[in-house]
């Protein structure tokens, strides 16, 4: 526990020396949303129908685009190898860096979602729904995300990589969170949606530090 908790004191120190890694993917997602604006037009029968989809899909993209960052600062300054040589577990290691990056980048993003959906003129319900499913599917996204950055860990410039690995992944819970929204909209019970996105986000707190912490000791040792 001591270590998760050291591990995650640093990242909030070095998101706090680099804002870039806060700020860029709130800039992204809202740049990303205000570009559909201007193609899809400010009608609100034409944005409202596919408001909540869009938020969701500029979100799950802004975090996947910032994943690079979770683990190469790590690798390049040697810390990564001096975990794999010392006593510390890179399980717990892998965790309290997903754990950080949920914290610092898709939680001001859900906090975001809000002015997003109400400049989309999604109503009072549409935008509890849209944050009660991006609230959902956000850990097992980041939990995705850092086993892509873990594998590509060595290869420069590795965003677009790690979304080609990711984003196939990212397809069933996705699907599920659709269907949360169209559940809700048709005023139809969300339960099993919500107990779909539940087991895929336990599936993912299970495997997901185990092939992370195995892909950051491969880096380490090569």
């Amino acid at each position: 526990m001591t270590f998760f908790l050291r591990t995650l004191s640093r990242e909030f120190l070095n998101y706090r020396r680099k804002p870039g890694l806060f700020i860029n993917p709130l800039i992204f997602c809202g740049l990303v949303v205000f570009i559909f604006v201007v193609g899809i037009g400010p009608e609100k029968t034409e944005l409202n129908p596919v408001a909540s989809i869009f938020i969701l899909v500029a979100s799950v993209l802004s975090v996947l685009m910032s994943a690079e960052s979770v683990y190469a600062q790590d690798f390049e300054e040697g810390t990564l190898e001096l975990i794999v040589v010392s006593s510390n577990s890179l399980l717990i290691y892998s965790l309290a860096k997903s754990v950080a990056h949920w914290l610092l980048t898709f939680l001001p993003l859900i906090l975001m979602v809000p002015l997003m959906g109400i400049g989309l003129f999604l109503d009072v319900d549409q935008i509890r729904v849209l944050c009660f499913g991006i609230l959902l599917i956000s850990p097992t996204v980041t939990l995705l995300a850092s086993i892509g950055a873990a594998i590509t860990i060595c290869l420069p410039r590795n965003g677009v990589l790690i979304a080609i690995l990711v984003l196939p992944f990212y397809l069933p819970p996705m699907v599920f969170v659709t269907g949360l929204f169209e559940a809700e909209s048709l005023r139809q019970d969300i339960s099993p949606y919500v107990y779909w996105l539940v087991g895929l986000l336990l599936l993912a707190l299970g495997l997901a530090p185990l092939a992370t912490s195995a892909c950051l000791r491969i880096a380490a040792e090569d």
